[in-house]
């Protein structure tokens, strides 16, 4: 409630305990009702359309919260039993992500409040491989190969499916995770579960959120709905991945104690943005082109040889669409377990190798930041009403 309508109510009760009318006492609490009108807007109801061309959850602007899930097939799963899990599934989502239950729902309550949830499908390449169906498998990498800064930890890597469940209500995710795993049980187990965040709904409407090194993450990305989003992002071959794309998800942990050692501008350094702003340290605003000749009063390049902005800028060619997501996940041996998310999507996984491979080598972030997990999954195309998530790549 609003502090000067308190303040209106208290004084009305004054008055009315002194003998003055109720009049005068209501003609005190329009007043502020009139002259400062409540905004209000339902985040619970809104929703995200399921069908589609493509998999909602990769062109939807992120919401606060996200849980990946990855899973094993049971060894008793082939093609058709992948499929069958694949049919559930489908239906599953189409149902949760409008605010509907699940049939045989077990907590069909918690469905009421959709809050933008977004239900993402991805294959890891053994889900083929222990379903027969290798040849099936879209992309010529088989796996991320390790870098020389990776600490990858077998507990965060890799899995046969993989489950991106995002949506602006910690309640509703949770919920959407708890039925689709009930769903799976006859067919898959969990492997592991990573659970991320943003800004919350509401907050910083508009703008690209921060990681928990205060920088501003994700400001190359193309808008969703561009030209450009649609080069990097999804594939034109082979014709069951034709609408879909390529899924590196990767568990980097921050060293926030020697992070927070580091000085403001030493910080913008490893970046190569001014962390306030997040504009390029060449100049200009925080959408301004990286301007890899600009120098400094001392003539040496504005934008440091091993700056985390230039050398990504530098790799990749068409570049690729990053979605990450900040993890806090308490304590590990005494030591704050917190970091990101790394989610990308690509038409090409090569335009991610070539980034990492070169960042690996010259970064000067990889003095706070470690990789400890590491996977990468295929994301085939959306379905219409009628059809099942990973028809192209596992139907008849």
């Amino acid at each position: 409630m609003h502090k000067r309508t308190v303040v209106v109510m208290v004084l009305c009760a004054v008055l009315l305990s002194l003998g003055i009318g109720a009049v005068a006492g209501s003609s005190l609490l329009a007043s502020p009702v009139e002259s400062e009108p409540e905004v209000s807007f339902d985040i619970g109801a809104s929703t995200v359309p399921f069908y589609g061309p493509h998999q909602a959850g990769i062109e939807t602007p992120p919401q606060a919260h996200a849980t990946f899930v990855a899973l094993s097939l049971l060894p008793s799963v082939d093609r058709e039993g992948i499929g069958r899990l694949m049919r559930l599934w489908t239906d599953d989502a189409a149902r949760l992500t409008q605010g509907e239950p699940i049939i045989g729902d077990s907590s069909p309550q918690l469905a009421e409040n959709p809050s933008d949830l977004t239900i993402t499908f991805a294959f890891g390449r053994e889900a083929f491989a222990k379903t027969g169906t290798l040849e099936a498998w879209p992309i010529k990498v088989d796996a991320i190969p390790p870098y020389a800064i990776d600490r990858l930890e077998p507990r965060w890597n890799d899995g046969d499916l993989l489950l991106q469940v995002a949506g602006d209500d910690s309640n509703t995710n949770f919920h959407a995770v708890h039925q689709l795993l009930r769903t799976a049980k006859s067919f898959a187990r969990p492997q592991w579960i990573q659970r991320g965040f943003l800004d919350a709904a509401g907050v910083n409407t508009g703008e690209i959120g921060r990681n928990l090194l205060g920088q501003i993450d994700g400001q190359a990305n193309p808008a969703p709905g561009s030209s450009e989003f649609a080069e990097r992002t999804w594939m034109d071959a082979p014709a069951s991945m034709v609408g879909g794309t390529v899924m590196v998800l990767r568990r980097i942990q921050f060293d926030l104690e020697a992070w927070d050692r580091v000085s403001e501008a030493s910080k913008g350094q490893v970046i190569g943005r001014d962390l306030a702003s997040g504009a390029p340290l060449s100049g200009g605003d925080p959408s301004s082109a990286l301007d890899l000749e600009a120098t400094d009063v001392d003539g040496k390049p504005a934008i440091g040889d091993s700056a985390h902005a230039r050398l990504a800028r530098t790799a990749g060619g068409v570049g690729i669409v990053r979605r990450g997501y900040n993890y806090d996940d308490g304590l590990t041996d005494g030591v704050r377990d917190v970091g990101l998310i790394f989610v990308s999507f690509q038409a090409a996984l090569e335009r991610f190798l070539e980034i990492q491979e070169l960042l690996s080598q010259q970064d000067a972030l990889n003095r706070y930041t470690t990789p400890i997990g590491s996977a990468l999954f295929v994301v085939p195309p959306g379905v219409e009403e009628g059809g099942w998530i990973g028809q192209s790549l596992f139907g008849e």
